[in-house]
C-alpha cells in the first residue's frame, strides 16, 4: 500500500504534468483531467473545475473503484467515469491523460482520420489514434463511446471535443498524448503542403515489428 511520501510524490507528479500540459495549451481553463492507478481499487484523480496549471498536490484526491472520495476535499473529475473504465479494460493501464491539445481537438472536428503513416516515431510509440463518436462530455455516453477503443488502442481523438491517452505510468501518458498533438500538427500542417509523402508500405511492416518489441 502507498503512503506518506510515496504518495505526496504521486499527487506531485499529478500537478506537474498537469502545469506542462497547461504551458503547452492542451489544457486551457479547468480542462482536462489525469488519474493514476495505486492498486486494484484506489486511484488519484484531478479535482473538477480547477486549472490544471496551478494544481497543488492537497487538491489531488484518491478515490476507490466506484469513485467515492477516501482522502480530499473537493469532486472528482467529470469525466471519472472515462478514467476507471480504461484502468478496468487493460491491466496494463497506470495512468490516464484526457487534454484538450488543439491540434487533436481540431482533427477531431473534422471527418478526417489522423494518418497512421506519417512519422516512425508515431507507430512505434503510440500506434494507430483512431476517433470515438461524439459524446456528451462528462457523461457516461463518453465513457461508453470510447470503451470499444480503449481494449487496444493507446490513445484515441474525442470527436469535437479532445484526446485521451493511456500509459503504464504518469511519463508514459503524458509522452503519449504529447506525440498525439505533435502527429496532429503534422497531419495539419502536412495537408497545406504539395507532394505529401507517406510511409511506404513494406517499411510500415518493418516500424510496426519494432514497436511491438518497444511495447513490450
Amino acid at each position: 500500500m502507498l503512503f506518506g511520501y510515496k504518495m505526496f510524490k504521486l499527487r506531485q507528479k499529478i500537478c506537474d504534468i498537469g502545469n506542462r500540459l497547461w504551458m503547452m495549451s492542451m489544457l486551457p481553463a479547468g480542462d482536462g483531467n489525469i488519474s493514476v492507478r495505486l492498486d486494484n481499487n484506489r486511484y488519484l484523480i484531478t479535482p473538477s473545475g480547477i486549472s490544471k496549471g496551478f494544481l497543488e498536490p492537497g487538491q489531488i484526491l484518491l478515490i476507490d473503484g466506484s469513485g467515492k472520495v477516501l482522502d480530499g476535499k473537493g469532486t472528482p473529475s467529470s469525466e471519472i467515469i472515462m478514467h476507471l473504465v480504461a484502468y478496468r479494460l487493460r491491466g496494463d493501464v497506470n495512468a490516464v491523460v484526457h487534454a484538450h491539445p488543439p491540434y487533436a481537438t481540431s482533427f477531431s472536428c473534422t471527418n478526417n482520420t489522423l494518418p497512421d503513416n506519417l512519422i516512425s516515431e508515431g507507430i512505434i510509440k503510440v500506434g494507430k489514434i483512431p476517433t470515438a463518436p461524439f459524446a456528451i462530455p462528462s457523461s457516461k455516453d463518453t465513457a461508453e463511446a470510447v470503451a470499444p477503443y480503449f481494449r487496444q488502442y493507446n490513445a484515441v481523438l474525442l470527436k469535437n471535443h479532445g484526446a485521451v491517452s493511456l500509459g503504464k505510468d504518469l511519463d508514459d501518458a503524458f509522452l503519449k498524448m504529447e506525440l498525439v498533438e505533435h502527429i496532429s500538427k503534422i497531419a495539419i500542417l502536412t495537408n497545406l503542403i504539395d507532394n505529401l509523402q507517406q510511409i511506404p508500405e513494406d517499411k510500415m511492416k518493418e516500424l510496426l515489428e519494432l514497436a511491438r518489441k518497444f511495447n513490450t
